[in-house]
């Protein structure tokens, strides 16, 4: 059963290389211990941190409706999990650069916010 959280995709980033690892406790399955924020069914996590922005410790990607943010969990072997988050959370300037390259619409960041309130 457990091996079904080893698979590794890997994404090559200019600045490093990332390894994308799931995290049991962001999938909609029973796992003991806390619960993280649950990703929508669907997501390609390998790809959006792939084509995610570094900001500070964490990076941040978009898949054109939600935002997601990736922590390393293991330094050494560069692996990284990540989860859904507010677009509160994304830095602006971030979230100003995704919606000039056409990656999110202004409208779905403001109406997506309006619902979290």
């Amino acid at each position: 059963m457990g091996s079904r959280f080893r698979a590794l995709a890997w994404g090559t980033r200019e600045d490093m290389l990332v390894k994308y690892e799931p995290n049991p406790k962001h999938k909609p399955i029973p796992t003991p211990g806390r619960r993280g924020s649950i990703c929508p069914s669907g997501v390609d996590g390998p790809r959006l941190l792939c084509d995610s922005v570094q900001a500070g410790q964490k990076r941040y990607a978009t898949d054109g409706q939600h935002a997601y943010c990736a922590q390393c969990h293991d330094g050494e072997r560069h692996l990284w999990h990540g989860y859904p988050v507010s677009w509160a959370e994304v830095p602006p300037s971030i979230v100003s650069g995704w919606i000039s390259k056409g990656l999110v619409d202004r409208r779905t960041v403001k109406r997506i916010a309006r619902r979290a309130r």
